[in-house]
């Protein structure tokens, strides 16, 4: 009842935080351009500047300016830079040489607050004063000036070649790598709460014999959930990489690597998932220090879901603090939850297969165990359920785009499977968990806990989707 007093406690803190914020989106759009979009002008620009409605990563974007005529090649330029020292959100590209007459196409590239890639183009046309075209033996141009390609479009077009999100890439690979990374965060937390607040709960109703097995399993799915969190670090700082600067992708790491909010979460992956596996060796059954160990992989822990954070949608919503918050409680409550349930259905279940009882004549410890977790997975739920009402209310901007943005409708799917995981849960809640009182086997509840096991890693993967989809 503690626990679920202090989550209620979490919940409410959540409500009230949203209650008051208000929705704001901040994400990333070109907002204004100098040449603008279209533009004719009649001297050469010093300069191409581009200004943003958030601030963007300098470290993560390109601009180009090219000739629509004979190869379409760069025109010289100098290194792109912020144009003010303390704002972000405004890109300058110096041009090296002044441009001739002519029709040119601006392509640039960059990220916003949440590391997701968006691009675009628009056309502009240097149209110089007839004498300095007699002088060069050059004949200045007439008529609307042409757009990427040389080709006309209407002005609706015109507006989506300036602010054209990208894709986001369906590399079998790189979501396989997310989901890695999301099960590897879900196998740590749930593994750590599985410990301290499941069998820390029920110790007292175990025969020893039965809480080592127990703490032996766990222990192996918390050191291998470790392994999979750093074995996912160099992974997915190539997908970044890539998605960003593709033609050197391994020339750029350095680039890469500091100054930008995804790489901020790919360090602090890196150092607590070293913490974590650091803390779980120490743990490790018949070691010294097991107590201790398990408290330094929790405290490592703590810090994992900072990571999607500073990595997704959550840092570009505002207000930022409440968006945060609400993504961090997600990410633990999931975690606890799944998390929780592949701990009684790899370790819990197979150590307590005898359905025999002990030679004490105490009862089954199987139902004490699985009652432990169904009071731990209703608060987890509880908490779920509203943090993911919060951060869907701060990430969307009309109800309609539930339905009509990509973020929108993989996060339907989402739903979809999540609510097949509760249904599920609910069944073994109020249906399997009873009956094992009186009929306490292992297998009374293994067919409906491991088919909501399975949709539960089907909603990680559909969450490794979501987080990529951008909301136009």
């Amino acid at each position: 009842m503690l626990l679920v007093r202090r989550m209620a406690g979490g919940t409410a803190v959540l409500l009230a935080l949203a209650s008051v914020a208000g929705a704001i989106r901040l994400h990333t759009e070109l907002e204004d351009s100098d040449p603008e979009a279209d533009a004719v002008v009649t001297e050469s620009p010093d300069a191409v500047t581009l200004a943003f409605t958030t601030e963007v990563q300098l470290a993560l974007s390109s601009v180009t300016v090219a000739s629509t005529v004979a190869d379409g090649a760069a025109a010289p330029a100098g290194e792109l830079a912020y144009l003010f020292a303390d704002r972000h959100d405004v890109l300058v590209l110096p041009l090296a040489a002044p441009l001739p007459s002519g029709a040119y196409v601006v392509s640039w590239r960059t990220a916003g607050p949440d590391g997701h890639p968006i691009s675009g183009e628009f056309g502009f046309r240097v149209d110089l004063p007839m004498l300095e075209e007699d002088e060069e033996g050059d004949v200045a141009g007439t008529g609307d000036p042409p757009v990427a390609g040389g080709t006309e479009r209407d002005p609706a077009a015109r507006e989506d070649a300036q602010v054209a999100e990208a894709e986001p890439s369906v590399d079998i690979l790189a979501l396989a790598t997310r989901f890695a990374f999301y099960a590897a965060i879900v196998g740590i937390l749930g593994a750590i709460a599985f410990k301290s607040l499941v069998l820390g709960a029920v110790a007292a109703h175990l025969p020893e014999a039965a809480t080592v097995a127990v703490t032996g399993r766990v222990w192996r799915i918390a050191a291998l959930a470790a392994g999979l969190l750093l074995l996912t670090l160099p992974l997915r700082l190539w997908f970044q990489t890539q998605s960003f600067l593709p033609d050197d992708a391994l020339g750029n790491l350095g680039a890469a690597t500091p100054g930008t909010a995804w790489s901020t979460g790919w360090w602090l992956q890196g150092g607590a998932g070293a913490v974590v596996l650091f803390g779980i060796g120490l743990a490790r059954p018949g070691g010294r220090r097991v107590a201790g160990g398990w408290m330094l992989a929790a405290l490592g822990a703590l810090a994992l879901p900072i990571v999607p954070i500073v990595s997704g949608h959550a840092w570009a919503d505002s207000p930022r603090a409440v968006s945060s918050l609400a993504t961090y409680l997600h990410v633990v409550a999931a975690s606890a939850w799944v998390g929780g349930l592949c701990c009684v259905v790899c370790a819990g279940l197979p150590a307590l297969r005898d359905p025999g009882k002990p030679a004490n004549g105490a009862p089954s410890p199987l139902p004490a165990l699985v009652g432990a977790f169904s009071r731990l997975a209703l608060a987890a739920v509880g908490l779920l359920v509203v943090s993911g009402g919060v951060k869907a209310w701060l990430h969307i901007g009309a109800p309609s785009d539930i339905w009509t943005t990509a973020w929108g409708r993989s996060l339907l799917v989402k739903d979809a499977v999540v609510l097949g995981v509760m249904a599920l849960g609910f069944y073994n809640w109020r249906v399997v968990r009873p009956a094992l009182a009186s009929d306490p086997r292992p297998d009374r509840l293994r067919p409906s806990a491991t088919l909501e096991l399975l949709l539960a890693a089907a909603a990680v993967i559909a969450t490794s989707f979501l987080v990529v989809q951008p909301l136009n």
